[in-house]
């Protein structure tokens, strides 16, 4: 009974975490053999201010390369 979690920034829309859900969920089955109901997926939505990559908060990294 594999469970997955996904961690992602905010703003991917329904349509993206569903299609995001099927294909995890179809490459775990097709991996371990076991059946599609018995995969669980948690698409967790985050911040980038709650997000830290390089010492910095991924808001301000965005922020920054808006602008070079």
């Amino acid at each position: 009974m594999p469970v997955i979690t996904v961690n992602w920034w905010q703003g991917n829309d329904r349509h993206a975490r569903k299609e995001l859900v099927a294909g995890i969920t179809d490459v775990v089955t097709r991996v371990s053999g076991c059946p599609d109901d018995a995969v669980t997926v948690i698409v967790r939505d985050v911040d980038p201010d709650h997000w830290g990559r390089g010492g910095h908060l991924a808001d301000e990294s965005r922020s920054r390369r808006g602008q070079r």
